[in-house]
């Protein structure tokens, strides 16, 4: 099979799993589109992920990161961690609130597969009150695997209730006590009217409803649950506009800029200026050019 060799210029790579989730957070920016569905997406099996994904030719600064959804509901979760080459690093994007799977990787997982030279944890938490309460099982849980050795942080999107705001005040406080890394990410999505995040790179290009057309360049590889390869979050959401699937021994990635005429509905994490890999700010996961 073809080896799929990542080019100088992507920064990301995204393994989606699953779409599905044990939580139903009222500001995923999965469901940013309200015609998202969940429970809709197709998903490959454990042995395809890894027969595809371990055809990449990746650099240790960009690992696979599986996410979802919540990518610990896949079934074969911990044989797809396992499973992968080891020249491939693996981050893991999850809100480690499923009890069975904090088991699984304690007792399956050796903690060192999950390790690389990076500023933030390679298993990387997420904390939304609204679904987790004061979070201190959340605590638990993390305490538990950094305690086995794991590499673990916890985020909290700063959603602009007061509600939210002062539950993650006082997970701070919670997560220096138990010696676990927390971290702040921006809110990006709209809240009582008013736009949330720093789309100033690519001005009108989220929550419009006049489209534009355009062409865009990514900087990242992204992969849905059924192997479908996007060239952006929001046409993933959407299941819209696959460019290949990564289960075919012919895939080849495109790494050019590609006409769109959705310009104006793209999603937060696509146009918002946020920090790289080596956490500086500036970066955007897409470049676009010739907007009309």
């Amino acid at each position: 099979m073809r080896s799929i060799k990542i080019p100088d210029t992507y920064k990301y790579i995204s393994a989606f799993l699953t779409m599905r989730c044990n939580l139903n957070c009222s500001f995923c920016l999965n469901a940013f589109d309200k015609s998202f569905k969940r429970k809709g997406f197709k998903e490959i099996s454990g042995e395809d992920w890894v027969e595809s994904l371990n055809k990449i030719e990746s650099r240790p600064e960009v690992p696979i990161t599986l996410g979802g959804g919540e990518p610990l509901l896949h079934k074969d979760f911990i044989y797809i961690v396992n499973n992968l080459k080891q020249e491939l690093n693996i981050d893991i994007l999850t809100n480690l609130y499923y009890q069975k799977s904090v088991e699984s990787l304690l007792s399956e997982v050796n903690p060192d597969r999950l390790k690389r030279d990076a500023p933030y944890a390679s298993i990387r938490v997420s904390y939304h009150p609204e679904q987790m309460g004061d979070g201190k099982k959340l605590v638990e849980n993390a305490k538990t695997l950094k305690d086995a050795n794991f590499s673990v942080g916890i985020w909290a999107v700063q959603y602009p209730s007061s509600k939210q705001l002062e539950a993650i005040t006082q997970m701070q406080f919670r997560c220096k006590d138990a010696g676990i890394d927390f971290r702040l990410k921006d809110f990006t999505g709209e809240y009582k009217g008013e736009v949330y995040g720093n789309y100033s790179r690519y001005l009108n290009s989220v929550l419009q409803k006049d489209l534009k057309s355009c062409l865009c360049k990514t900087s990242e590889l992204l992969i849905g649950p059924n192997g479908n390869r996007y060239r952006c979050h929001r046409d993933l959401y959407s299941e819209e506009n696959p460019i290949g699937n990564i289960t075919s021994p012919n895939f080849k990635l495109i790494d050019d800029f590609l006409p769109c005429n959705k310009y104006g509905q793209c999603h937060p994490c696509d146009v918002k200026v946020k920090t790289n890999y080596k956490q500086e700010l500036g970066h955007t996961s897409v470049e676009i050019k010739d907007i009309t």
